[in-house]
């Protein structure tokens, strides 16, 4: 009896200790959906490169959405929201100003897209198909093409791995696997270093200083975007586009309006642009709104060499 009496007591102090989560509490993630379409303007900013985009260029959308909810979760939502208080609503109302927020659709020029996220997070989250995207039936035939063809490129091969007389699993050849991914990364560079506003000669030039530059590694690419006061932050192959461009065209000066923050180009549309700065004695970030075509360059100076561009 005493011991029954002590299991009783002991489950009581854990009811009271530990919740049982319900399902009001235990929120389901966010699904990740594309889309797809020319812009409407000039005014959206790219979310990888951070310049604008210009009107009636192809842009690739990324946004959230709240996974439907089930029977149950209505009604245990209906049963937590019985009785709330005005300031319960009130900060509910804030949640969803928030979520309205985070929720919103981020754009990206169609050549940074494949720099958005990841392989893993690719490979998670992408549909196999672009089709599925929203407003791909109302882009051009050409355009269709094109982003079936970097979506094959982005996605990595889910080749099965094959059983052995034993039944025990072998993995696919190394070479093959080697080879699948050098063609992909070729078509990806293909797709994603258009010429742009670029001359011949300016974009002959880049070209020339990315082959050379993609053996050094990341360290030594931002050394020498650190030394020209250019942005530091990236993948490899952003570095290496940065450093190509800056060696052919010279390198970025500060923000003319803000003065701190370190201005983005982009050569599909030819403008510059200013994201802001951290403010140190504020602890955030200020944002900055220089947008400009015209802005002067100044000498380019390589890493472990006197001379300059």
């Amino acid at each position: 009896l005493k011991l029954k009496l002590g299991l009783i007591w002991c489950s009581l102090c854990v009811s009271r200790l530990v919740p049982i989560p319900t399902s009001a509490s235990c929120k389901m993630p966010k699904e990740n959906r594309f889309e797809v379409e020319y812009a409407k303007s000039n005014m959206s900013t790219c979310r990888v490169c951070m310049a604008k985009i210009p009107k009636e260029a192809l842009r690739i959308g990324h946004f959230q959405v709240e996974p439907p909810l089930l029977e149950n979760d209505r009604t245990a939502q209906e049963a937590a929201g019985a009785g709330e208080e005005k300031e319960e609503k009130d900060a509910s109302n804030e949640d969803k100003r928030m979520d309205a927020i985070s929720n919103a659709t981020r754009w990206h020029h169609f050549e940074c897209f494949p720099r958005m996220k990841g392989q893993k997070w690719m490979d998670k989250n992408l549909p196999s198909k672009p089709s599925s995207m929203g407003g791909f039936a109302k882009i051009k035939k050409a355009d269709q093409k094109k982003l079936e063809k970097m979506w094959t490129a982005m996605l990595s091969d889910k080749t099965p791995a094959t059983s052995s007389s034993s039944g025990a699993l072998k993995r696919p050849a190394a070479a093959g696997e080697t080879a699948s991914k050098k063609a992909k990364k070729d078509t990806l560079a293909e797709l994603t270093s258009p010429q742009g506003v670029l001359s011949d000669k300016d974009y002959k030039k880049v070209q020339k200083n990315e082959s050379e530059l993609s053996s050094m590694n990341a360290a030594q690419l931002r050394n020498e975007l650190d030394l020209n006061k250019q942005v530091l932050s990236g993948k490899k192959e952003e570095l290496v586009q940065r450093v190509a461009e800056g060696r052919a065209l010279g390198a970025l000066p500060r923000c003319p309006r803000c003065e701190k923050g370190r201005i983005h180009w982009s050569r599909i549309g030819g403008w510059h642009s200013c994201p802001g700065y951290y403010d140190k004695d504020l602890g955030a970030t200020k944002r900055c709104y220089f947008r400009s075509k015209d802005v002067k360059r100044g000498k380019w100076k390589r890493s472990g060499k006197s001379k300059s561009k």
